[in-house]
């Protein structure tokens, strides 16, 4: 395979498709990230091929991260081996039961306990890895890094004009509510020195860095964890919004179309997000278990992470809209958390 990689990215896709042959299972690309993936069996078990052709590096980093995290001691998991290359990067996964994910479970109406105890596990596993390698770093350098990262994406996010009145509109009304755009949302608090020191953690360390309910894989009482970002180290407010994002801005059911939205007129939509049976008593936990300042902190991660996300989905314009919708209700909730 890494000999046919110099070669077109169709043929090296054929090329993997025909050496697995009848082991095949299924084939997924996505439509938001270069990678494609491959399930396939070899005796009992079965395996994910993660796949990434040409010089895209997202493949790379999640091949790091796994690499780092093994070298200060947690447990491979679900990594069985990995190499990255300039024209051809993969990664060779366990497959974890039936790739059902904590959204799903959530879906098939399983109760908020049960969804609780595999979101607690997820986050025990993200705390042990922080610690191991946590650090000290200044609030001002740690928001920078959060700073120059917005700061990019709505750079980006900008060059669709559809995104436009979103992203830089002094008013968008949500579902009859007048409220801020995303950048006047985003620089309310990133202009105020007081707000930012409250709702920034001065440290950093190793986390998975996409911790939302897709990514957490559960199979009876048991949990893992896939998709790990192998970026710069983060502070673990991090993933706690992304927690956040899944339980409260309904990003899993966004990316499963399970919302109805409606452009009422000129900067004003309507738009309601079928959020999965359970959530929102598991919202109510994810409040009490974090308490009001780490929650107040995982909601200002959430509302960025809506905003940084909007470039990377902008070819699905709908779905784009809802994600920038939801982005701005987040960035309201936050407001009425520091309110209180």
């Amino acid at each position: 395979m890494l000999h046919q990689a110099s070669g077109s990215s169709s043929a090296t896709e054929q090329a993997i498709t025909d050496y697995l042959g009848d082991r095949l299972i299924s084939i997924i690309r996505s439509h938001n990230t270069p990678s494609t993936i491959w399930r396939f069996r070899a005796g009992k078990q079965a395996y994910v091929l993660k796949a990434e052709l040409g010089s895209a590096t997202t493949l790379q980093r999640e091949l790091r991260w796994y690499l780092r995290a093994a070298a200060v001691g947690l447990p491979r998991g679900l990594f069985v081996l990995g190499q990255a290359g300039s024209a051809f990067t993969f990664l060779l996964l366990r497959q974890f039961g039936d790739t059902a994910t904590l959204d799903d479970a959530a879906l098939t109406g399983r109760a908020a306990g049960d969804l609780g105890g595999h979101l607690r596990r997820a986050a025990a596993m993200n705390a042990t890895l922080f610690r191991r390698t946590r650090r000290g770093v200044p609030v001002e350098v740690v928001h920078g890094v959060a700073a120059r990262r917005i700061d990019k994406r709505v750079a980006e996010g900008m060059s669709h004009p559809y995104l436009l009145p979103l992203l830089t509109g002094r008013t968008v009304t949500v579902n009859g509510i007048p409220l801020q755009g995303l950048v006047r949302s985003w620089r309310d608090v990133a202009d105020r020195e007081s707000a930012v020191r409250l709702l920034t953690q001065a440290e950093v360390g190793l986390i998975f860095g996409d911790l939302h309910c897709g990514n957490i894989l559960v199979d009876g009482i048991e949990t893992e964890i896939v998709d790990p970002r192998g970026g710069p180290l983060l502070p673990m407010a991090y993933d706690l919004g992304k927690l956040v994002q899944s339980v409260e801005g309904g990003y899993g059911a966004i990316m499963t179309g399970s919302y109805r939205l409606r452009c009422v007129a000129e900067d004003e939509y309507e738009i309601e997000i079928d959020m999965p049976p359970g959530y929102a008593a598991l919202a109510a936990w994810l409040r009490q278990w974090l308490g009001d300042h780490r929650y107040q902190q995982a909601l200002y991660q959430a509302a960025q992470h809506f905003l940084a996300m909007l470039p990377h989905h902008a070819s699905a314009r709908r779905e784009t809209l809802a994600l920038a919708l939801s982005g701005i209700l987040q960035f309201q909730r936050l407001r009425e958390a520091l309110a209180g």
